[in-house]
């Protein structure tokens, strides 16, 4: 069903493809039409209450926590990093996910509380205190935490923003909300869309540590449509592998990973409008990955890897992830600099299932629109002017066909500047 849902999304790009006037709408069935996301998260479900607090995580005067509540528990799914320092708010959600229901979300921000003596302890209490201040179940409490790892939580502080932000809620799911999950995001990412009576509401955050493998940085979906938990989590991991599993920003695996989706339960189930939610959730996972890229810590530009006639699907993918990961092909793309011969490099690095000799006649590099190798040999072109082109993009494209069988894929990655060095040499400080 994945693939079909991905066949249904129309993705409109400006000339310069700057990410923040890209449109992406689906094919409903439902209403006979395109449906346009909107940029925000105004078409929510109703059911929600939410807050967001300063509750002086780490810094006095910033947005930190923030909490969503279900009038009810309801259907929830999630899926989380594989990375084996995984954090203990991964855990617990991974725990009080188990029996497929929720009803209530606190996030944390400027702090990952990992690698702490106290951090399963400090995790359970959020967990409980909210619990205990809303009137519902501990176990439906899913808590994730985000920002420097290694540091203890504040839990005075974190105890009084708990009762804060219980005390705060409000009606419906308030654009704060999105801000106070961010560390070094540039702004919010957020949409929602609507179709017959079914509302789907999500919001990211993600700007560093981002190679994910299996879900990504923190992602949350609303919806009311009535779907069974399981097959909430089979349409994250479906979807999340053709678009959050196919982003980078350093090529590092975040220890918090997660993305959750709730559902107030509030519409029946369908199989027409179950599909319509799977293309509506494809359109914003797309949507939402490539904006988490494109605000990475010190980006420019977005860039658009596509691989095609790879051996194997495996392969494909494989390349695409070497192409968007090299340090010398991100560099490039800052500079403006059509330097072909990186992307050779990038294509044949170790690690790839094949080891046979790449064949050279068989391979055809595109960067910006312009072919700058094709059967054997570098095309002439006007370099200086190719450069020039590259600079007034905010997305550049990167395509290379292998010639080795007919399989593809696509990744999303970021230029690599001056200020993604800055920012992480200056984050814990």
């Amino acid at each position: 069903m994945s693939q079909d849902a991905f066949a249904r999304i129309t993705i409109t790009e400006p000339v310069d493809g700057d990410p923040a006037n890209t449109s992406y709408a689906f094919a409903s069935s439902v209403e006979g039409r395109q449906i346009t996301l909107a940029n925000d998260m105004s078409l929510q479900p109703t059911g929600l209450r939410s807050s967001a607090i300063m509750a002086g995580i780490k810094y006095p005067g910033v947005y930190d926590m923030s909490l969503v509540v279900m009038d009810k528990p309801g259907p929830a799914a999630g899926i989380f990093t594989r990375n084996r320092s995984a954090s203990s708010s991964v855990h617990i959600d991974r725990a009080h996910l188990a029996d497929g229901k929720g009803q209530a979300l606190v996030v944390i921000s400027k702090n990952a509380n990992v690698f702490t003596p106290t951090d399963h302890a400090d995790a359970v209490r959020v967990c409980t205190l909210a619990a205990e201040n809303l009137g519902i179940a501990p176990n439906d409490v899913m808590i994730s935490c985000t920002g420097v790892i290694g540091v203890s939580l504040p839990m005075p502080v974190v105890e009084a923003g708990v009762k804060a932000a219980c005390d705060a809620l409000q009606p419906g799911l308030l654009p704060t909300v999105a801000q106070a999950i961010l560390t070094t995001d540039k702004g919010p990412k957020t949409c929602s869309a609507a179709f017959g009576d079914v509302r789907i509401a999500g919001m990211a955050k993600g700007a560093g540590m981002i190679e994910p493998n299996m879900a990504t940085m923190l992602v949350y979906f609303f919806t009311n449509l009535d779907i069974p938990a399981d097959k909430l989590h089979a349409s994250l991991a479906r979807l999340s592998d053709a678009t959050f599993n196919s982003i980078s920003v350093d090529s590092d695996t975040s220890t918090s990973d997660s993305m959750i989706i709730f559902s107030t339960a509030t519409v029946p189930y369908s199989d027409a409008l179950f599909a319509d939610f799977e293309a509506a959730l494809a359109a914003m996972m797309s949507k939402l990955s490539r904006e988490v890229v494109y605000q990475a810590e010190g980006a420019t530009k977005l860039i658009e890897a596509k691989v095609l006639q790879a051996g194997d699907q495996l392969q494909a993918r494989q390349v695409a992830k070497f192409i968007i990961n090299s340090p010398l092909v991100k560099t490039a793309v800052f500079g403006n600099d059509p330097n072909w011969g990186r992307i050779v490099m990038a294509l044949g690095k170790p690690g790839q299932e094949r080891d046979s000799a790449i064949d050279p006649k068989g391979v055809i590099i595109k960067m910006g629109g312009a072919t700058l190798f094709s059967g054997g040999a570098a095309v002439p072109l006007d370099l200086a002017g190719l450069s020039a082109k590259l600079k007034g993009l905010k997305k550049v494209d990167i395509e290379v066909t292998l010639g080795e069988g007919d399989h593809s894929w696509t990744a999303w990655g970021c230029d690599l500047s001056y200020d993604y060095v800055k920012t992480n040499a200056d984050y814990t400080s």
